[in-house]
């Protein structure tokens, strides 16, 4: 395992910079690395057993760590969850990407003015596609409501997931400010899937992607709504859980389920024997959450204080692995 020892990452810029100065553009089209960007939700500095938890079961997130590049010091670019995505989707900090603070549900918006990431912005959906990547998101955007700030208006060739920043996994519905409202989307399209869990369905997706794009390579975002509240880990991996204390019982079973489905996407590269020339970048948005929808903690930051919404390490500091077999097995060297 290569282990960046001090290293400080401003999201993802460093590494889109090798598309931006054309490091692939002497690579036929069809022969340029794909990329998937996982992105958990409200994970903890330490919530995988790679940066020291030893209580929960991540043998997936684990394995990228084995086999990529493991950085020990990484911050996300905001402590909340849409500044981080808009911090990630530019590779700029989120004041200077346009956006101070969660965006705000639709009705809201029209009201403050705030729509979410500015349509000048240029994403990194729109610095690939101009590089023959097709570019697909897959999960939670929490970036904007109008059609213009939604992913297909912001360089995304198609989108499955919902708009706004959390849903109940099993009724796709949004419980938070004013109505409750289904928000599962295909592109423009609402769909329905009642009683299929998110996590399954966001598998499913990423796959079809995969498959269907054999013919050019391929950017997916997957943005997971895990393990942010609400907490809803399968039966089976509550059960796994079943002798720790609430509320890290329903966090450990939530994060495990979430550590399971990146598996499923892993094998299924194995399969298609693609691996080796998908870049696989893994990140938590921030760190865990405090809130009363999160029965007041669940996450471990470990010896870092702070959470969500801080600016102290635990709101900040965040797991994240870079995984390239074509590249990375050749980086010996640490940044500090």
């Amino acid at each position: 395992m290569n282990v960046f020892k001090k290293s400080i990452g401003i999201e993802l810029a460093l590494l889109f910079l090798l598309f931006y100065h054309g490091a692939f553009s002497q690579t036929p089209e069809k022969n340029r690395p794909n990329v998937i960007v996982i992105l958990t939700d409200d994970q903890g500095s330490i919530d995988l057993n790679s940066y020291g938890a030893t209580d929960l079961h991540t043998p997936n997130m684990d394995r990228l760590a084995k086999e990529g590049v493991r950085f020990t010091q990484f911050y996300a670019g905001a402590p909340v969850c849409s500044p981080s995505r808009a911090a990630l989707m530019t590779g700029k900090t989120n004041l200077r990407a346009g956006l101070e603070g969660n965006v705000p549900i639709p009705e809201r918006a029209e009201i403050s003015g705030e729509h979410g990431l500015p349509t000048e912005q240029i994403t990194m959906a729109e610095m690939l596609k101009p590089n023959g990547y097709y570019t697909a998101l897959i999960g939670k955007w929490h970036l904007g409501h109008r059609e213009q700030n939604l992913p297909n208006g912001q360089g995304f060739d198609y989108f499955f997931g919902h708009q706004r920043g959390c849903i109940d996994n099993y009724s796709h519905t949004f419980y938070w400010d004013g109505p409750n409202k289904h928000d599962l989307h295909r592109n423009s399209e609402e769909v329905y899937y009642d009683g299929q869990h998110f996590s399954d369905l966001m598998v499913e997706e990423v796959k079809q992607v995969i498959k269907h794009r054999q013919d050019k390579p391929f950017f997916i975002y997957w943005a997971f709504n895990a393990p942010h509240y609400p907490y809803q880990g399968t039966t089976k991996w509550l059960e796994h859980y079943k002798d720790l204390p609430t509320p890290r019982r329903e966090y450990a079973a939530f994060v495990s389920n979430t550590d399971e489905k990146i598996g499923n996407v892993l094998d299924y590269l194995d399969e298609m024997g693609i691996a080796d020339n998908t870049i696989v970048v893994f990140q938590s948005d921030h760190g865990h959450s405090l809130e009363e929808r999160a029965f007041w903690g669940g996450g471990n930051a470990g010896p870092y204080r702070g959470s969500k919404f801080s600016l102290f390490e635990g709101g900040i500091r965040v797991p994240a692995i870079i995984r390239y077999p074509e590249l990375f097995p050749q980086m010996k060297f640490a940044i500090s």
